[in-house]
């Protein structure tokens, strides 16, 4: 048994923690912290918050010797072992730990060193001196007040943990016990609408699953604030964040699309539980969280997550089909308007996240493109062409639920490009040609097509870069707009350019990342999108500009807007439906 003590220091952003455990053979102690979190790509050095570390062994400090980053060793003794240490904690993100006088957060792999030879054995957790008021909530399995306890290591840090002032809203869906635990400040909102929808989507995704189900109960823990957004799978809960004013209003009528978005959060990280907490890369079974675990999967755990998040959103009716083609034209929109779609495919995407998608700078649109955003497109296409060439027989549930059962069977990950072999076994149909473009090439996805098949008209525009897609009744002629070419920020009197995008009109002003925008034709830059709009194609236009703190200036001649905006139109509301509805 391994037990952790955690005491807080609110003032001081600091978790104090004592690890103890008896060794009953002089071997050495080698204790470990993971150097990322699974389901967050990205190396994250959790060890560089470690203030101090110091080991005990018998009541006599014991030398405790750094090897690596995040791997101490101690030299062996018999007896009772102690390894006290301090954590920094100010990260207000889902994959970390944070503490301040108001809310305390950690995911387990930021915080708890693991004993190597010990992972296997119960792991248990008490928290000390909580301030007044403070509540816990987490899916880590209580055994007394303020103490829990798992089978393993791998089960303790799979279960973040939110401590502070919390509003807990309880509900079943399909039987089985659920939970928001709701922290932050925010202002009344519908309760009754929030968890009647939330429910509904649950039992949408527990039906489409065969069981078992994978978990005997499950936690949302949201903390709501000021302009935040996240989410974070786990087998059995999840950790959220989201605006305050995401949470549904009294009175509201059809979901807005702050709600939605809210919505679509819950849906995404709940289909984890069978997408990527069971269903996973052979790479991460088990997880290596010493390194880099390269997978070039990631479209078919993340972008298929994607898909279905919005897809079971209108199938469970809490947002209605228009609304749902409306965010389907807004994704297409955002795939289509990102130039690196045309330099990486989706295997590379999922391959490179480690040093690409999860570290991107200015030149990134260029360069990359999303495997959860391509991906839930190519779901998109592979879930439409199963329908359309099994004749209604066949669909991409059918395809999932398989892998679940195969998971549920031999609890083995799925090998480097057998996630599409399986497939094609599962459906019966030859799908090689759609896998190659769609995952190996950089070709466009065939949308117009598989829409089609499905009552839906796609139509592409030169619109404004800030339309974003929509929903029409009608077919409609729209006039190139302008286009910058460039994404900024704007302030009250200049705009700064975030990205300059690859063959645009500021990329061939020479204009480049962090310029300052001054002056646009000898008037001030109080709105660029704006005074950009009012310009024809062709015309030349002067841009004053700070560089450095050097001011330059430049002629730019604007260029028309690329047909990237996705206007989808409804044309067979049946047909629609019935792929919607399952039908």
């Amino acid at each position: 048994m391994l037990n952790y003590k955690i005491t807080p220091n609110p003032k001081a952003h600091q978790w104090q923690i004592v690890l103890s455990f008896s060794q009953n053979k002089p071997l050495p102690v080698e204790v470990v912290l993971p150097d990322w979190v699974p389901g967050s790509y990205l190396i994250r050095d959790f060890s560089r918050h470690i203030v101090q570390i110091n080991a005990f062994c018998n009541g006599g400090q014991v030398g405790l010797v750094q090897q690596s980053k995040s791997r101490w060793l101690a030299e062996g003794q018999v007896g009772e072992w102690q390894i006290c240490y301090t954590v920094y904690a100010f990260d207000l993100s889902v994959r970390g730990s944070f503490l301040s006088t108001e809310r305390g957060f950690f995911d387990g792999a930021c915080l708890f060193l693991s004993v190597k030879g010990y992972e296997s054995q119960p792991h248990r957790v008490e928290l000390l001196e909580l301030p007044v008021g403070w509540q816990v909530a987490t899916a880590l399995p209580q055994i007394g007040e303020q103490v829990f306890q798992t089978a393993s290591y791998g089960e303790l840090i799979d279960c973040p943990v939110e401590l502070g002032r919390i509003e807990f809203l309880d509900f079943e869906a399909a039987g089985i016990p659920h939970r928001i635990a709701l922290s932050g400040l925010y202002r009344d909102f519908d309760r009754a609408r929030l968890v009647g929808d939330i429910r509904k989507i649950c039992e949408a995704e527990l039906a489409m699953f065969p069981k078992p189900v994978p978990f005997a109960e499950y936690w949302f823990l949201l903390h709501v604030g000021d302009n935040i957004y996240g989410g974070l799978e786990h087998i059995s809960s999840t950790a959220l964040l989201a605006d305050r004013n995401s949470l549904p209003p009294h009175g509201m009528a059809a979901a807005n699309s702050d709600y939605t978005q809210l919505l679509g959060l819950f849906s995404h990280e709940y289909f984890h539980a069978w997408n990527v907490k069971s269903i996973k890369p052979e790479v991460f079974a088990p997880y290596d969280l010493s390194k880099e675990n390269y997978t070039e999967q990631l479209w078919a755990f993340e972008g298929i997550t994607s898909y279905y998040d919005d897809l079971l959103l209108a199938r469970s009716g809490v947002i209605a089909p228009d609304a749902y083609v409306l965010l389907l034209a807004q994704a297409i929109t955002r795939v289509q308007q990102t130039k690196g779609r045309l330099q990486q495919t989706l295997a590379e995407s999922s391959f490179t996240a480690w040093n690409k998608f999860y570290k991107q700078d200015e030149n990134s649109p260029n360069a990359i493109v999303s495997y959860y955003q391509k991906g839930a497109l190519a779901a998109l296409c592979l879930d439409l062409l199963i329908r359309q060439k099994s004749g209604g027989k066949q669909s991409l549930d059918n395809v999932m639920q398989q892998h679940y059962l195969d998971w549920c069977a031999t609890r083995s990950g799925i090998p480097e490009k057998q996630w599409q072999v399986r497939c094609r076994q599962i459906t019966g149909l030859d799908l090689e040609d759609f896998f190659q473009t769609a995952l190996y090439s950089t070709e466009d996805l065939p949308l117009e097509e598989c829409l089609a098949s499905v009552g839906i008209e796609l139509a592409w525009h030169a619109l404004p870069r800030s339309h974003g897609g929509g929903v029409v009744t009608d077919t409609v002629e729209v006039s190139a707009a302008p286009d910058l070419g460039a994404r900024f920020k704007q302030h009250a009197d200049y705009a700064v350019l975030t990205h300059v995008l690859n063959g645009g009109s500021a990329e061939n002003g020479a204009l480049c990342p962090q310029d300052k925008i001054i002056a646009v034709n000898g008037y001030s830059c109080t709105d660029l999108a704006g005074q950009w709009s009012q310009y024809a194609v062709g015309e030349r236009v002067r841009v004053h500009f700070f560089r450095s703190g050097v001011l330059h200036e430049s002629v730019l001649t604007v260029q028309a807007a690329e047909a990237a905006t996705a206007l989808l139109r409804i044309v067979d509301k049946e047909r629609l439906e019935n792929w919607l509805f399952n039908r």
